[in-house]
């Protein structure tokens, strides 16, 4: 299939051209600049040239997969009209018109588990869409946009993928930090760390996009990816410290990671980056991202890749990377 895959230079992005080629898909790859190091059958654009008609794939792609997201000012209460939801929301709008325009009926929309609202419990995908979050609520409004699209016409088939943090051999990858604590014994957990984390790999990822590119149901599908089985911040911490041969993972008792959050808001306002003891580290540790994934496996969906196996890439790759200032 000729794909046209926008936001290819992202961490996300890099993986998925290595599975789609592997599954031999061909197409273009658009970034804000060119991209290098391209699979065989791929070609690299310009995003803003593309969308302006000033070049065209060719052929023109059977599918669109629109990767490229802002997410760094989530947490900063940046207003509608700032750079994220330029890119979250009126970037979405500008592919779909662009699919419109060139009469691509096939579109894939890589959102956020963020994209619905937090709550007790698992969250099935027809969960309430976020309206509070900057960030979360930017990939509602874009689903809502793809939907429309997919409306327009009763031949479009859209796609809305909604991963959880994703993890994997490379740079930009999440869990990084959580891994170097781990293995140099630093505490990794607060509390007892029993809140459920759905995370996938970037392999995981890959082959979703890749399955759902198999499949054609008309109207618009909504998938929560994640690994097969969610396990708990110690399940985590406990699987990577056994791949790595590292100590039992080490936790922050609750009390005193309460007692000392304000402490690290004011030195993070002060440095610029997060500490390991945070109100965000307190709210990520106690509010649980159990997203099923379900609906996908029964599509028939089957992951490549056992979370013990992604940890392992993970853990090989950190160790060969020169220790960083990330949280």
């Amino acid at each position: 299939m000729q794909c046209l895959v926008n936001g290819a230079r992202g961490f996300v992005g890099r993986g998925l051209l290595r599975s789609l080629a592997a599954a031999g898909h061909t197409g273009t790859a658009t970034g804000r600049s060119g991209l290098p190091d391209l699979p065989a059958g791929w070609l690299g654009g310009v995003r803003e040239a593309v969308l302006a008609g000033q070049t065209l794939p060719n052929p023109l792609p059977d599918v669109i997969i629109h990767l490229e997201v802002r997410q760094d000012e989530g947490f900063r209460g940046v207003s509608p009209g700032d750079e994220m939801m330029k890119i979250n929301v009126d970037l979405t709008r500008q592919w779909l018109d662009w699919a419109a325009r060139q009469g691509v009926r096939r579109f894939v929309f890589l959102s956020s588990i963020m994209a619905v609202s937090p709550g007790p419990g698992k969250r099935f995908e027809d969960a309430l869409p976020e309206t509070s979050d900057t960030y979360g609520g930017s990939k509602a409004r874009a689903e809502a946009l793809v939907r429309e699209w997919a409306l327009g016409d009763a031949h479009r088939i859209a796609v809305i993928l909604r991963p959880a943090p994703v993890y994997g051999p490379d740079e930009g990858t999440n869990l990084e930090a959580f891994v170097r604590r781990v293995i140099a014994g630093r505490p990794s957990l607060l509390g007892a760390g029993l809140t459920l984390r759905s995370v996938v790999s970037r392999a995981n990822l890959g082959a979703a996009v890749a399955f759902c590119l198999a499949r054609a149901e008309l109207g618009c599908t909504v998938y929560n990816v994640t690994d097969a089985v969610p396990l708990s911040s110690a399940e985590l911490a406990a699987t990577v410290a056994s791949v790595a041969a590292a100590p039992r993972p080490r936790s922050v008792p609750m009390w005193l990671a309460r007692l000392f959050a304000p402490v690290g808001d004011a030195v993070s306002a002060v440095l610029g980056r997060g500490l390991p003891i945070s109100s965000a580290r307190l709210r990520e540790a106690t509010t649980p991202t159990d997203f099923p994934c379900e609906r996908l496996l029964r599509a028939g969906f089957v992951h490549p890749q056992s979370t013990r196996e992604g940890l392992e890439e993970l853990v090989a790759w950190v160790r060969k990377q020169p220790p960083t200032g990330r949280r």
